[in-house]
């Protein structure tokens, strides 16, 4: 049975942050470097956050897809403070289906969301630059199957101009939970952002009758209502990213890789 987490004696729910994240060889470059910059920033500022709030166990699953897919943790979710990013490379096609395979048989109380005394809604976050070089239909009606999944906050990066919006639409089921962007700077920015708020706004649920949602998130994250409850404003910079700071070094006449 799995041990009662706790911190200072008090048990705390567990809440599983799941990447399911491109490398396939269109990442190859200044796209799969801006990735690995990303993550380790986004876990970072993440564990600033938790140390100051932390009122839930948070795990981190990260799932990586090309020609095959494999987990950074095969064990199982590993705890926030314990998990450390180390960069990966780029390479090989883009099977999404399989990625969705993968992800359906550990979204399970047997596979990586196992805790004694209880969970938050999973968090996914998927991003791809490409369109799938499988056939992911039946992988995605197979998984929509899964009740953690389809109750799970999701959010979709669709990277680039060729990228499968429509795909992605339809994994994270809300077509306003997909953030489409060129930039690699605006996806590193949002992509924490949406880590950040997640974790957030998961919080903030225990004491309202709100309903957490990719969507909700992704208004929140581009201003959808003008105001800013979480500590995102232009003067608060939570990262340390200035106004003139470019985070990658990249100018802004920066291509980014992509044409």
């Amino acid at each position: 049975m799995p041990r009662t987490e706790e911190l200072g004696g008090i048990p705390r729910k567990q809440l599983n942050i799941f990447y399911v994240l491109d490398t396939s060889g269109s990442m190859d470059g200044v796209p799969i470097a801006t990735l690995n910059r990303t993550m380790s920033e986004t876990i970072s500022s993440v564990k600033q956050l938790v140390e100051k709030t932390a009122d839930a166990l948070v795990k981190i699953s990260v799932l990586l897809f090309n020609s095959s897919c494999q987990w950074v943790q095969p064990k199982g979710a590993e705890r926030l403070e314990d998990f450390i990013w180390e960069d990966v490379k780029a390479g090989g096609m883009t099977e999404m289906g399989l990625a969705l395979k993968e992800l359906n048989s550990k979204m399970s109380r047997k596979g990586f969301i196992e805790s004694d005394i209880g969970s938050y809604l999973p968090v996914i976050i998927i991003m791809t630059d490409g369109r799938p070089t499988d056939e992911p239909d039946e992988a995605l009606e197979e998984i929509k199957k899964n009740k953690w999944f389809t109750k799970a906050v999701k959010i979709g990066f669709a990277l680039g101009p060729c990228a499968d919006v429509n795909l992605l639409e339809k994994i994270v089921q809300d077509s306003e939970a997909v953030i489409k962007t060129d930039s690699l700077e605006t996806f590193a920015r949002l992509f924490k952002k949406a880590t950040v708020n997640s974790i957030v706004m998961q919080g903030q649920s225990r004491t309202t009758a709100d309903v957490v949602t990719g969507k909700g998130i992704v208004n929140e994250i581009m201003g959808g209502d003008g105001d800013d409850p979480y500590g995102f404003s232009d003067d608060d910079d939570l990262f340390g990213l200035g106004d003139d700071s470019d985070v990658f070094e990249f100018g802004d006449d920066s291509e980014y890789g992509y044409d």
